[in-house]
């Protein structure tokens, strides 16, 4: 027999180990006991296989590791070089993790106040946690990410700007209870915005974000969860002790205390056979038991996806996945409720009023290469998480209503996104991914027939394991 120790760390969702890790619970060799909340933490925990699994087990495993250094370079719509150092210090139940983000270049995306014209730079990750087989405590900065895709998830996606993070959680057999809490960047804005509103009133409002999980794992091949999120805030808005319950519904202080909130519901489950996966959620945002008086439509997201190993060629590992997203669903006429953080979205990265199919297709060709094959493809309606509410709220006013298109509306933008990749390991010390690919976006912007050809270019490198 042969047995591994993995030790209790955090693998970053951006890392490809995660990608290696969903690989490995597809074959069945190992399981992550509750499958939608990444980053991947491991207790210490022996793990056995069969002699015939030994070698092909061993080489993939060992590209289970975490680099001290990581350097990135985009080269499509945006041109960027990110340098990201990191520090990580594990001992007993305790772990400290530090990861500056250096930038050189622009993007949407933090840090964004650039020095001397040079570079610009903050931590992507900075925490401190505890964790035991019971309870996990964590405070700091990281891109938590919760939901059934191991790529983009509706609820909390971890691809925006890095957040910071007030989290526990309690784990006992086949249940897992997480709480996650944390501070909004501020906003001056009207206390409630709609198209034709005379409202002058600014307020400075405080915003803040709960999650709240409860996972189910009766056994190994199969999780389903239920999660509340909940943004909020206001001027002057404070935190009361009911906020930290993990076992209460913000909905109900909503109800009873008229405490305002922006409330999703998301369903999930994973399921694990050999060689095989299957995943969905379901997010509502709204959803209407009766007809609404102003035509209010569902607010809702989908995801579904599989994931197959050595599908027709072995040593092959291919995902599949899709994406829905209703016109209005993370928009609300609050401005300060709205699902977004530092003006990108919490959730799903490419916002509301969307749909899109994506796969990728990898072959390892031995213990040192991969290849692999991705494409996508987007649409995007005009709304955005920004756009202004479409009827009076509060109150509301009798025949005014919704628009009738309540996905993909206005002139669709289409992108179209191939590229092709190479990775090459070297033991546990150096990782090199590099891949080039084409994109076509047409009605680019929304504007009819304003089309766009981009060649691009990544690569990242990973070394150095202190």
């Amino acid at each position: 027999m042969l047995i591994f120790l993995i030790y209790s760390v955090f693998y970053p969702i951006d890392f490809y180990q995660n990608e290696l890790i969903e690989e490995l619970q597809v074959r069945g060799y190992f399981f992550t006991k509750f499958p939608g909340v990444r980053p991947y933490s491991f207790d210490a925990n022996e793990m056995e296989f069969n002699d015939s699994l030994k070698e092909e087990v061993l080489w993939l495993y060992d590209h289970i590791w975490m680099s001290n250094v990581r350097v990135t370079l985009n080269y499509d719509t945006i041109k960027t070089i990110r340098f990201k150092p990191m520090v990580n210090y594990n001992f007993s139940n305790f772990s400290f993790y530090l990861q500056p983000d250096v930038k050189f270049g622009t993007d949407s995306l933090p840090p964004s106040k650039v020095f001397e014209n040079i570079f610009s730079a903050d931590y992507e990750r900075a925490y401190a946690q505890y964790q035991n087989s019971v309870f996990h405590l964590f405070i700091g900065r990281e891109r938590f990410s919760i939901g059934p895709s191991p790529r983009y998830n509706m609820l909390l996606s971890g691809y925006g700007a890095p957040m910071d993070w007030f989290h526990y959680a309690l784990t006992a057999k086949y249940i897992k209870l997480s709480y996650y809490l944390s501070r909004l960047d501020d906003m001056v804005c009207k206390p409630v915005e709609y198209i034709g509103d005379t409202i002058s009133t600014i307020i400075n409002a405080s915003r803040y974000l709960i999650i709240k999980r409860l996972d189910w794992t009766p056994v190994q091949w199969f999780n389903c969860s239920f999660s509340e999120a909940a943004t909020f805030g206001g001027e002057n808005y404070s935190l009361m002790l009911y906020h930290f319950n993990p076992i209460v519904f913000i909905h109900t202080l909503q109800y009873n205390w008229e405490k305002d909130a922006n409330l999703f519901f998301h369903l999930d489950l994973r399921l694990f056979f050999k060689n095989f996966s299957f995943y969905s959620a379901f997010l509502v945002d709204d959803y209407q038991l009766e007809p609404d008086p102003n035509g209010e439509p569902n607010h809702l997201g989908v995801n579904f996806g599989i994931e197959l190993a050595d599908f027709f060629i072995d040593h092959s590992f291919l995902m599949f996945e899709y994406h829905l997203l209703t016109r209005w669903i993370y928009a609300i006429y609050a401005p300060y409720q709205r699902y977004n953080y530092y003006g990108h979205p919490i959730g799903f990265p490419y916002g509301n009023d969307c749909d899109e199919v994506y796969a990728k297709y990898t072959y390892h060709i031995n213990k040192h290469f991969d290849i692999y094959l991705a494409g996508s493809y987007l649409r995007k309606g005009e709304n955005q998480i920004n756009s202004i509410w479409p009827i009076p709220e509060k109150p509301r006013v009798p025949g005014t209503s919704f628009p009738d298109d309540n996905f993909l509306s206005g002139i669709i933008e289409k992108t179209f996104n191939t590229t092709f990749g190479i990775r090459f390991f070297y033991q546990k010390v150096f990782l090199f991914d590099t891949d080039i690919g084409f994109l076509k976006i047409s009605n680019q912007h929304h504007i009819e027939n304003q089309n766009k050809n981009v060649f691009q270019f990544h690569f990242s490198i990973s070394f150095l394991r202190l």
